[in-house]
């Protein structure tokens, strides 16, 4: 008797991680961090536009099967190369040093990879999220986009604050 072959279904992008991401997304703006809050999922990937701490709204994607989760164009206008640029990469780096106290600290465990990537002048972020728990790396996310806009640009580049994002001069 011939043996049938098991025809392997090819793996999926979690439904689950999507919705995880969303959730924890939806439940800062359900406590009114956020100022506004959409999203758009599809069946392995989800877009979501945020306003939060500048006028100019936060464009956000999850891709489910990749895990990968992109701050995109987080700071426009910067240099590739620049002191700005190459200040921001160390700055983003030292955000998994265990000098850190936890609660400002990204995980390892939650967020397996973290790159920034300077295209035309526009830096976005890519984090690469542990799939067993999307929802609190999206969470560590927000943590670092807090960590760059209130402790790496307030200050030192208040100018280019004032300049990109519509903020009062004082």
């Amino acid at each position: 008797m011939p043996s049938k072959a098991v025809k392997r279904a090819r793996p999926r992008a979690s439904v689950g991680s999507i919705e995880a991401v969303t959730e924890q997304l939806r439940a800062y703006a359900t406590r009114g961090v956020f100022r506004e809050f959409t999203v758009k999922e599809s069946r392995q990937a989800a877009e979501y536009r945020i306003n939060w701490l500048t006028p100019r709204p936060l464009r956000v994607r999850f891709d489910a099967k990749s895990s990968l989760l992109t701050l995109v164009d987080l700071l426009p206008d910067i240099s590739p190369r620049s002191p700005m640029d190459l200040a921001l990469r160390v700055f983003v780096a030292g955000r998994f040093s265990t000098k850190l106290p936890e609660h400002r600290r990204i995980s390892k465990q939650l967020v397996r990879k973290l790159v920034v990537v300077n295209s035309n002048r526009k830096t976005s972020l890519r984090l690469t999220l542990n799939k067993k728990d999307t929802g609190a790396g999206a969470r560590q996310a927000l943590l670092l986009i807090s960590e760059i806009f209130q402790n790496f640009l307030a200050g030192p580049y208040h100018e280019y604050m004032v300049r990109n994002f519509d903020l009062r001069e004082d």
